[in-house]
């Protein structure tokens, strides 16, 4: 074999052995925390006041654009290739106003941009533990306020804990628990809105309410 041919044959070898690198990188998967739409028959009756979900606050641990999973020995594993659609803080707020719009039948303040003294139920939320545990759960720790803006009603301070089960493996599995959890949590929040008290429930703790100072 002369030099030329050689040369010809390595870099063949070569260029097959980068394309076989480059194939053998998992795809990226993307996951939303929105579930699926309900049908438009299982809509509350519209709402007599709007809502402002604001930005979630979460742990800087939490908010990372891979997916965080704790293993059953404790350690916590970044999924490289199992990513948020956007950021979590993101996610969370999007989920909520969608579950609370589902439940209480009004709008929020970013799709409808609210007259002079509108009547508004404001949201907040801080959210102390996000966990995704392989196998085993889903949980959503957070602290959240209600509280009405130009409208009568009393507003609440309090600490929800979710935990929703797994009973599969694998990553969808985790998200679709954690949806159900954001879906929980929104209820949670909705009788608080309605003037009731915030009651648990198989899948939600409740850790205590204030009523909020004007």
């Amino acid at each position: 074999m002369t030099i030329s041919s050689m040369r010809t044959v390595l870099s063949l070898l070569v260029a097959g052995a980068a394309l076989a690198g480059c194939g053998s990188s998992p795809p990226v998967h993307y996951y939303t925390l929105q579930g699926p739409a309900a049908p438009a028959s299982a809509a509350a009756a519209p709402a007599a006041f709007l809502i402002e979900v604001q930005p979630v606050s979460l742990s800087t641990q939490a908010d990372q654009p891979q997916l965080m999973v704790r293993t059953g020995d404790g350690s916590v594993s970044a999924l490289y290739s199992e990513r948020w659609s956007s950021p979590l803080g993101d996610e969370l707020r999007g989920a909520l106003s969608d579950a609370l719009k589902r439940e209480l039948g009004a709008l929020d303040v970013q799709m409808v941009k609210p007259g002079p003294g509108a009547a508004v139920w404001r949201v907040q939320t801080d959210v102390q533990r996000f966990e995704l545990v392989s196998g085993s759960m889903a949980q959503l720790d957070a602290t959240w306020r209600v509280r009405p803006v130009n409208m009568k009603g009393t507003g609440l301070i309090c600490r929800s804990v979710v935990t929703e089960n797994v009973s599969e493996a694998g990553v969808p599995a985790l998200i679709t628990a954690q949806q159900r959890a954001v879906v929980s949590l929104a209820g949670a929040m909705a009788s608080a809105m309605r003037g009731q008290t915030p009651a648990g429930s198989g899948s939600v703790q409740m850790l205590g309410c204030s009523a909020l100072k004007d």
